[in-house]
């Protein structure tokens, strides 16, 4: 189903592979740099709701709907150019508006930012790739 030039089905699939990078990076591999990078105990994450997972999730599909969007309108379709462009708009845009914690958060870990870069640009990768075999 197609909804102003968006691919609906691409778009869920390409939040879903974003949500699964941001498990990988923050509950996997890189969760006690993270954690200690905002001075956050295991007990301080579990006591959270899991509805704000499922707000992560929201986070990821206003995203997929605006690179998806994007791609659309650039007529970007190869897997190459969207890789180049997730690639793009990661560094220029995802990695400058996850440096506002960096700044403002009392900690002003690297560690943790380098973390969230990493992870911004690489979702946004991920979600260009996989929405590009929709298109």
């Amino acid at each position: 189903m197609i909804f102003a030039g968006v691919h609906i089905g691409g778009v869920l699939l390409a939040a879903l592979a974003m949500y699964f990078v941001g498990f990988v990076f923050y509950g996997l591999l890189f969760s006690k740099i993270w954690q200690a990078s905002r001075g956050l105990v295991d007990e301080q994450l579990q006591e959270q709701s899991p509805m704000w997972m499922a707000g992560g999730f929201g986070v990821e599909l206003i995203s997929a709907v605006g690179i998806a969007w994007l791609m659309s309108q650039m007529s970007i379709s190869d897997l190459s150019e969207a890789a180049l462009f997730g690639l793009t708009a990661g560094v220029l845009v995802g990695v400058p508006m996850r440096s506002y914690e960096f700044i403002y958060n009392i900690y002003h870990s690297l560690p943790g930012a380098i973390v969230d870069w990493a992870h911004v640009i690489c979702t946004f990768v991920v979600c260009a790739i996989v929405y590009s075999y929709f298109v």
